[in-house]
């Protein structure tokens, strides 16, 4: 039977020294050779999901990369982008001028070819920046400044004081965001209903399959809504504890594995 295989990327697809292991990499690549489709659901920007694809082969296959915790989802042997949810431009604005006004932590914007802050001083700005493999551009007067609509804003602070920002965020906007604490660090603002479980629904409609027939892999807080909503979600053993609850399946880790172990117990030796 023919299986959406959905993974997220840090602390799933990838291992503690973020790397791809051949292990993984080979029973991705397995999956796809028997007619299984793969997709990357991450938070990132595409450039920071493009090298993982390469990996995986997904211009081979045709597989998909679901960015910006389901915002925009691309076929990347095309690089067509076959859905694309950005925020309201004027909200996006609002956002922004509400955070200089009345918060401490910084924010980030993802372009096609950079990432945009208002500060240098960005909490966990480099490591930001590896991931999306790409460079920063400080613009002072970014919150008044900005001219397109991003995919959604991402927020970084100190994880003993993030709390504080987020629940400011959450009062304000909560009504027309979707917000996902991803990390103790990362605070991320997308358009109202939009997930990573959402755009599995989309994908699933795309191909006209079966909710049931999808497979989610995840660790994290940002992974929660595809996890309840595929027809079987898998979390890592080394993932949120309040995720494990949520999982149907407790893989091993991303150190063990544990995608690979999944996919050769229960996918490849479907009848």
């Amino acid at each position: 039977m023919k299986k959406i295989i959905a993974v997220d990327i840090d602390g799933t697809l990838l291992n503690s020294k973020r790397q791809i292991t051949e292990k993984t990499k080979n029973a991705l690549i397995k999956a796809q050779e028997l007619g299984h489709i793969v997709v990357i659901a991450s938070g990132r920007d595409p450039l920071g999901v493009y090298p993982f694809a390469d990996i995986l082969e997904f211009e081979k296959y045709g597989g998909l990369i679901s960015n910006f915790n389901g915002g925009r989802i691309t076929n990347y042997k095309t690089k067509d982008v076959i859905i694309n949810h950005p925020m309201d431009f004027d909200l996006a604005k609002e956002i922004l001028q509400f955070s200089e006004k009345n918060l401490f932590m910084h924010y980030i914007i993802y372009t096609e070819d950079k990432i945009i802050t208002s500060s240098s001083k960005t909490y966990k700005l480099e490591e930001i920046c590896q991931k999306a493999f790409t460079h920063y551009e400080v613009i002072d007067d970014l919150a008044y400044s900005l001219d397109f609509a991003p995919n959604k804003i991402l927020f970084s602070q100190d994880p003993n004081l993030i709390d504080d920002d987020a629940k400011k965020l959450m009062d304000k906007f909560s009504d027309k965001t979707t917000q996902v604490k991803s990390t103790p660090y990362f605070y991320e603002i997308m358009p109202k209903g939009i997930g990573k479980g959402e755009s599995l629904v989309e994908i699933a409609k795309y191909f006209d399959m079966d909710m049931k027939d999808v497979i989610a892999f995840g660790d994290e807080e940002n992974d929660q809504t595809m996890i309840e909503m595929a027809g079987l979600g898998v979390v890592m053993e080394n993932g949120a504890n309040f995720m494990k609850e949520k999982a149907d399946f407790i893989t091993k880790s991303n150190d063990d594995d544990g995608i690979a172990y999944y996919l050769e117990k229960f996918v490849f030796n479907e009848k």
